[in-house]
């Protein structure tokens, strides 16, 4: 596709003629008025108007220069409606060559269908209705159909053509009995027969004595080396074997070390068991009081605020720690060396012998004297003993196996149960230390609270107020939370009285701004932050 040229988009297309005008008639003339207007007499930078001559001489240049603008745009003009028209010309040639192409197309079905029915006339009536695909479908199908039936006819002359091959071949045997029937009716043919027949077998015989001999040399030099060194290997059988019920024993007392391993791990993982059961309860235990205590606060806390109108803000603590430990994998060393030692016995029997088939050793033993006999049956039985060896071997390696890993995994789990309880046990303890520096804190505001009081009582025994309070108090006995509510207005009392004496001392006032709120829950933390307030003012800081 090319692009139509629009005018508007450039009226001032930078072509040469309109950079030469621009050059020519604009800039020149631009400096010669400015210098006329420099030099003119009349003219002063007050805002005086030029005389009439300029102004003409002016607008006669801004005609020019319009003038020659207007040319310039009306060149761009033209030639940007010629591009245009090309352009036109040349996308009317591409139309009209896009829809020949697509006529093309959409009559290439009709082109096919006459190309068909033209080549199969037969097939005229079933295509007059069909498209070029169907067409074609239809051609296609009927096209396998004759190939299947040339495939069939093909196949069919091939059995034909094997059927008489097969009859030419019997019936030139039925000629040559024929002919040797023809020939059989003399002696001579008889004889040489006869002949013929007794040498082929005489031929036979001869063979087969010429093999066995050669047989029994073979087995009579292999017979005289191996009984050479039979007796060392012999002996070195009977090493093995013993050296295999060794390693049997030594097998079966780890296996006995193992399933006493397994009954100790039993118990002390039933021991774990039972004193984790234990401590579960006792931490249920003591979660429960320590719940009830709290609910037993709260509710004290809650009559407190219902009458003082504060809020408790209770801080949380949250940093407990976990670790991770891991179980260490038993050592499969001696495994490793037992499998070598076992394959090591495998390959020095496999010498012994001298061949790998064992059934081609046996029948060739078989055809000896009794010493074969005798070292036979002492194979077999070394053997048996051998294979039941392997057999016991095999079945105390899976025990050993099993119980390594059932083994490992108790270990696992024991570890796991360790872990767990080390960190119940830890928890216990940071609660432990927590639950003590809260009691010395306590202790600590106590004594302060006692001296406080003490104090006051020194300064205000002159004052009847002191009455009042000790009745109020009298009469507060009776409540059930007496305690609690007590210590509040001790501490209530000994705070205001303590910050009116001018005498404080600076330790005291030191220690209730260090002090946490958590260590005094029976007072409100508006009264504490009170407190401190006052404090700060009285130390000045």
């Amino acid at each position: 596709m090319v692009p139509l040229h629009s005018p508007a988009a450039s009226p001032f297309p930078k072509t040469r003629s309109f950079r030469s005008f621009r050059s020519i008639s604009s800039r020149p003339a631009s400096k010669h008025h400015a210098k006329q207007m420099q030099s003119h007499p009349h003219f002063s930078h007050s805002g005086v108007k030029p005389p009439v001559h300029v102004q003409i001489s002016e607008l006669h240049k801004k005609i020019q220069l319009l003038e020659g603008e207007r040319k310039c745009f009306y060149e761009s003009t033209q030639w940007t409606i010629k591009k245009n028209k090309e352009t036109i010309k040349h996308l009317r040639e591409e139309n009209k060559i896009s829809y020949q192409k697509l006529s093309d197309l959409f009559s290439g079905d009709e082109k096919v269908l006459h190309w068909v029915i033209s080549e199969w006339k037969e097939e005229k009536p079933y295509l007059k209705n069909k498209n070029g695909e169907e067409a074609l479908a239809l051609v296609d199908h009927r096209l396998n159909e004759k190939m299947k039936q040339l495939n069939a006819l093909r196949h069919e002359a091939e059995q034909r053509q094997q059927r008489i091959e097969e009859l030419q071949l019997q019936y030139s045997l039925r000629e040559l009995e024929i002919n040797e029937f023809q020939d059989s009716d003399t002696e001579v043919a008889k004889t040489m027969r006869n002949l013929e027949n007794r040498l082929e077998k005489a031929r036979l015989k001869a063979n087969e004595a010429e093999h066995i001999t050669r047989v029994y040399l073979q087995l009579k030099a292999y017979m005289q080396e191996e009984s050479l060194n039979f007796e060392n290997k012999l002996d070195a059988m009977e090493g093995e074997v013993s050296r295999l019920r060794h390693e049997f024993s030594e097998l079966q007392n780890v296996g006995q070390q193992a399933t006493d391993a397994r009954d100790a791990a039993k118990s002390e993982l039933q021991k774990l068991e039972e004193n984790l059961f234990k401590d579960r309860k006792e931490r249920d235990r003591v979660l429960m009081e320590a719940r009830k205590r709290t609910e037993e606060k709260k509710l004290q806390n809650e009559r407190i605020e219902r009458k003082t109108q504060q809020r408790d803000q209770v801080p949380t603590r949250s940093d407990e720690t976990l670790t991770d430990a891991q179980g260490t994998k038993p050592d499969k060393l001696k495994h490793q060396w037992n499998k070598y030692q076992t394959e090591l016995a495998c390959d020095r029997l496999r010498v012994a012998t001298g061949v790998s088939d064992p059934s081609f050793v046996v029948s060739r033993f078989l055809a000896q004297s009794e010493t074969f006999a005798h070292l036979e049956s002492l194979k077999q039985e070394n053997e048996v003993t051998l294979a039941a060896l392997k057999q016991d071997k095999q079945r105390l390696q899976q025990e050993l196996t099993r119980l390594k890993y059932s083994g490992e995994a108790k270990a696992i789990r024991d570890n796991q149960v360790m872990v767990e309880l080390q960190k119940h046990l830890d928890t216990q303890e940071k609660q432990i230390a927590e639950a003590k520096e809260k009691l010395q804190n306590t202790i600590v505001a106590l004594q302060l609270a006692k001296d406080g009081v003490e104090h006051l009582a020194e300064k205000l025994k002159h004052i009847p107020v002191i009455m009042c309070w000790t009745s109020w108090l009298r009469t507060r006995r009776s409540c059930s939370n007496f305690r609690v509510k007590w210590k509040d207005a001790m501490c209530q009392i000994y705070c205001n009285s303590l910050l009116s004496v001018s005498s404080m001392p600076p330790w005291k006032g030191s220690f209730l701004l260090t002090t946490p709120a958590s260590s005094c829950p029976h007072l409100p933390p508006r009264t504490i932050s009170l407190m401190r307030k006052r404090v700060r003012r009285r130390l000045g800081r």
